[in-house]
């Protein structure tokens, strides 16, 4: 699964540090699926299973989940608390513990439906550690879970790869949103889909608009090209500006449809209906591990992004019984 590095505006855990997160989540994914796989395979799947739980027993784990609270805020001292600066304030042992305690409320028949269970709880963990911190949390619209286009990239593509979807970046004083940056270990995608109903023909032009046409039925759209170069054009400032030897490759991809653009630009790489699927296998096939230039490349990212959090409720909670 790639690493959902950041997500829109939200808070991301991976902003504190890209490094640790990044080999973390590969971790603790893989202590997980070990985890589970066995139970599975012994028969010992009950032990895994999300039990209900009754009002005592949650009221339990509230209390639990406050001294957890209390002991790590008190490691630290009041001025460093209301420091700007955000630190890892948790080890990874908690870190596991609270975030990635993985649950299924049926049990599967197959490995292969075992599987789709592990990567939907995967997908919704990974949604998680890309809006909160153990201090901030940012508001999640309900519609990110169903984001079909999201879900497909973090479910298919590996580890190893990092994913900013839509991040906003700060520039200038001034928001811009920005299409898919997929981090691999040896370059960067900036990726824009132009995508409608299947078999939709994209008739490429130097103009503002493009052609959609549908058997009989065409209209007009606002030319892909303008999203790919801007997200292009800062991505590549930002490293080059931090002297990040990984290069930038533009891509416009229409997974269902075809893309006709014969005098396309030569630094932009069309990826449709005829060629898309042999691309995808091979970044699937990939198994390099995590490269320090890659991680550098995603922190200089990270911290030009626009965030929007609040303190969690826990630390709320906490302050005012200061």
């Amino acid at each position: 699964m790639a690493q959902l590095i950041k997500l829109y505006d939200y808070i991301s855990r991976y902003e504190l540090n890209a490094y640790r997160y990044s080999s973390q989540f590969i971790r603790l994914k893989k202590q997980q699926w070990d985890k589970v796989s066995r139970a599975w395979e012994s028969d010992t799947f009950y032990s895994v299973m999300k039990v209900s739980e009754s009002p005592a027993l949650q009221h339990e784990d509230e209390t639990e989940k406050r001294s957890i609270f209390k002991k790590i805020k008190n490691r630290f001292s009041k001025e460093e608390l209301e420091s700007p600066v955000i630190k890892p304030l948790i080890n990874d042992a908690i870190l596991a513990d609270e975030d990635l305690q993985f649950q299924f409320t049926t049990i599967p028949k197959t490995i292969d439906d075992l599987k789709h269970l592990f990567l939907d709880y995967i997908f919704r963990f990974q949604v998680r550690w890309a809006s909160s911190t153990l201090r901030e949390i940012s508001s999640v619209e309900k519609s990110v879970y169903r984001d079909r286009v999201l879900k497909y990239f973090v479910q298919r593509i590996p580890d190893q790869y990092l994913l900013l979807y839509r991040p906003v970046f700060q520039l200038k004083n001034a928001p811009v949103e920005l299409d898919l940056i997929m981090i691999g270990t040896t370059e960067v995608y900036c990726i824009t889909l132009v995508e409608q109903l299947d078999e939709t023909v994209f008739t490429g032009s130097k103009e503002k608009f493009w052609v959609a046409r549908k058997g009989n039925h065409e209209k007009k759209m606002l030319s892909p090209l303008l999203s790919l170069n801007r997200t292009g054009t800062v991505v590549e400032k930002l490293i080059s500006a931090q002297q990040v030897d990984i290069p930038v490759k533009k891509l416009m991809i229409s997974r269902n449809g075809y893309i006709d653009y014969p005098f396309a630009p030569y630094d932009i790489t069309i990826l449709d209906k005829r060629t898309y699927d042999e691309w995808f296998q091979r970044l699937r096939k990939s198994s390099a591990p995590l490269k320090h230039t890659q991680l550098k490349a995603a922190q200089v990212l990270l911290s030009h992004c626009l965030t929007n959090s609040y303190y969690r409720k826990e630390w709320d909670e906490e302050s005012s019984n200061d």
